[in-house]
């Protein structure tokens, strides 16, 4: 239960960010930013659920369920965030939702690929 837990707070504070400074990150006309923010994202995701493996002593037998119980609440709240998108972000220009689900998807998908990853 404690990784379904931090996953949730993964999801709030990955949506409060969007929330308050999304209008800088997703610009469906900049390829460049989109590309950044696409391996920014795959790093972070590396970096915060492989601390949190640590943190917990996860054994490597251990860490694909590990990773599915983290991305799992935030793929199912993500949900919402992608319909209700301009209700959600409003400081998003609405032009950007496809992108959004794209870096959500890329980011889910970052998480359940640590939990493959040999241990360090």
């Amino acid at each position: 239960m404690q990784f379904l837990g931090i996953g949730v707070f993964i999801w709030l504070t990955a949506t409060i960010a969007f929330r308050l400074i999304g209008q800088f990150l997703l610009d469906p006309t900049n390829i460049a930013l989109s590309i950044g923010l696409f391996l920014a994202t795959s790093l972070v995701m590396l970096i915060v659920v492989t601390s949190v493996y640590l943190w917990q002593q996860v054994k490597s037998i251990d860490r694909p369920k590990t990773a599915l119980l983290i991305a799992l609440p935030g793929m199912l709240l993500d949900v919402g965030s992608i319909l209700w998108f301009p209700t959600v972000f409003p400081n998003i220009d609405p032009n950007a939702n496809i992108l959004f689900a794209g870096l959500m998807l890329w980011g889910y998908t970052s998480i359940l690929v640590t939990g493959f990853l040999p241990e360090q």
